[in-house]
């Protein structure tokens, strides 16, 4: 199966943005520890740019829906020495783990309070491309934002079960696969929600 492209890698008219490396680098000091086995969120970071929307199916009986990428910003979270951002099956996490949906979510909201961007896609370390797409209006209207920030800066090793049940919460429905299709369109990603509305 092909893999489709990454935001930052796809074919299209537009560059990669000169902000994003100092957005990630000035979001990511400020991210929780990295985990031993997910490495530092920082190593890449690109502009969404680069195609005009994202095509997401979240429910098959609903129409699709189209979010604009021209102000997003595209973020992989790597294993430790492993391939970013899919790595190999022998260091990949499976697509349910909590500490890198943890880190995406921090990820994102870092960048939703800090930015004026209104996407954020973070690829998960998985073996198959997995990306949360977190979208600007949806979730800072359904959540207290700095107070969750508070919750995410405890050590990510120390096991909370309302925080394990949060992140869940957030991230579980906003779980995308990009869909390959052959050839490439220059202007937008396919994906299907992973577990559906």
């Amino acid at each position: 199966m092909e893999t489709p492209a990454r935001p930052g890698h796809a074919r299209g008219r537009r560059g990669r943005s000169r902000t994003c490396p100092l957005v990630a680098d000035r979001i990511g000091a400020r991210a929780s520890g990295a985990h031993p086995r997910t490495g530092d969120p920082r190593r890449e970071a690109t502009s969404t740019a680069v195609v005009e929307s994202f095509t997401l199916l979240t429910d098959p009986f609903e129409p699709l829906r189209v979010l604009p990428a021209d102000n997003g910003i595209y973020f992989a979270i790597c294993s430790a020495r492993a391939r970013c951002p899919y790595p190999a099956r022998s260091t990949a996490w499976p697509t349910v783990a909590f500490l890198p949906r943890r880190q995406a979510l921090e990820l994102a909201l870092r960048t939703l309070l800090e930015t004026s961007v209104s996407i954020v896609v973070v690829a998960l370390p998985t073996a198959q491309p997995v990306w949360v797409i977190f979208e600007r209006d949806d979730l800072l209207a359904n959540i207290d934002a700095p107070a969750v920030l508070d919750q995410l800066a405890r050590p990510p090793a120390v096991i909370n079960r309302p925080l394990r049940d949060l992140v869940g919460q957030l991230t579980r429905p906003r779980l995308f696969l990009p869909i390959p299709i052959l050839p490439p369109p220059d202007d937008t990603i396919y994906a299907v929600s992973l577990f559906g509305p």
